[in-house]
């Protein structure tokens, strides 16, 4: 079906569905606003690739062209949190930071030349005929190399995006007849689109450092082993900016408490550790995103989710093994190691790049209730997907 006659439709979460628009008779404030046939409702490639030589350059800065903004300062104190729209459908900022040509797949064995511009917030591409999609991106957005095996796909070196795992994917590709020069071309892309989400990550959390140090006259914080803020995925059009604090188990579980803000005052909800919990990474060049349970969260950067994922894997490692109750001296020496690591953490942080959100603002979802734990959680995303932390290791598709 010709995409251009598909019929408009409102973006709803699960469903990748942005309108398509021909630039010869659109009004000029709707040319950014997309199609709906770019993204495939599953992933139809035949292989992640691992490019090593591409994880070398991981460690190097994000190294955008904007100049570095006045810092945001402390972070809030009010009370409430901030929720943001992860829609795709948001407009795009400021001027394109690279444009050129790539190849993207339109069909399942079709790549077909367009031009591609990369934004500080997301991306924009536009066929021969005029045709153009926009699509912002969010912190739990993926990019990842792959490879097709066989067909005309087989000869691009090609790499996807997906907006929310497990949303659909798109699919570009990078053509050159020197195979070096494909690999070079298709990592800096790979690395362009990996640092804007880590950018739009950073816009949307305040300038505090993790902690491990409980909170004087707050003894709800008294078995406090890290806590910082954290984005968590509400659903899949909203996240929200949540200040979270992984406690020390006690008996046969540990809780992951979630906060309006550092100050403790207000709890969110709260989430039940136990020997059967989920945690996981989420496998994307340069992602900051990991699972617990049903829960998604994004730290500020790769390094600080590894310090999350170790602090948790300790913690479940103390539940399955049945230890007793760490005593006040033996949390101090757990937090004398979290500190150290978190010394490291802030020695690797960059200047901030911009000093306001690259999201939305939306209204505030009604979260679940503080009780219990939260024991009657919704429908767990697949974790086929998943590096579990307690047993074999498998990779998240896009």
């Amino acid at each position: 079906t010709d995409a251009r006659q598909d019929p408009f439709g409102a973006w709803s979460p699960g469903e990748c569905r942005i309108q398509l628009v021909d630039r010869a008779s659109a009004a000029p404030d709707a040319l950014m606003s997309g199609w709906t046939a770019p993204f495939f409702k599953t992933c139809v490639c035949d292989v992640d690739d691992v490019d090593e030589e591409l994880q070398r350059k991981l460690t190097q800065p994000i190294g955008m062209t904007n100049e570095i903004l006045t810092d945001r300062g402390l972070a809030p104190k009010a009370r409430g949190f901030l929720t943001y729209s992860s829609a795709p459908d948001q407009p795009l900022l400021g001027v394109p930071l690279r444009e050129e040509s790539l190849w993207h797949l339109s069909t399942q064995d079709r790549f077909e030349p367009v031009s591609f511009s990369l934004y500080v917030n997301g991306f924009a591409f536009s066929t021969a005929d005029g045709l153009e999609a926009s699509v912002s991106l969010s912190p739990f957005s993926l990019v990842r190399n792959c490879r097709f095996q066989s067909g005309e796909c087989s000869r691009l070196k090609s790499f996807k995006v997906s907006l929310l795992e497990p949303d659909p994917c798109c699919y570009f590709a990078v053509r050159n007849v020197c195979e070096r020069e494909a690999e070079e071309e298709r990592s800096e892309w790979v690395l362009g689109l990996s640092h804007t989400i880590l950018l739009i990550t950073d816009s949307l959390l305040p300038s505090f450092s993790v902690t491990c140090d409980p909170i004087p006259g707050m003894p709800q914080t008294s078995r406090r082993l890290m806590a910082g803020y954290l984005i968590h995925r509400d659903d899949g059009s909203s996240i929200s900016v949540l200040f979270c604090e992984l406690q020390a188990h006690s008996g046969n579980s540990a809780r992951m408490v979630l906060y309006e803000n550092e100050l403790c005052e207000s709890l969110i909800m709260d989430i039940l550790i136990t020997e059967s919990s989920v945690c996981c990474d989420v496998v994307g060049i340069n992602c900051s995103c990991f699972i617990l349970d049903c829960h998604h969260f994004a730290s500020q950067t790769p390094s600080e989710r590894k310090l999350w994922l170790r602090a948790l894997s300790n913690v479940k490692v103390k539940i399955q093994s049945q230890a007793p109750e760490p005593t006040e001296q033996e949390l101090q020496h757990y937090r004398i190691s979290i500190r150290e690591n978190i010394v490291a953490l802030q020695a690797t942080l960059e200047p901030r790049i911009v000093d306001h959100p690259l999201l939305t603002r939306c209204s505030r979802k009604t979260l679940r209730p503080v009780g219990a734990g939260d024991m009657d959680v919704p429908t767990a995303p697949s974790i086929d997907g998943c590096d579990t932390l307690n047993g074999p290791k498998s990779n998240v598709s896009l």
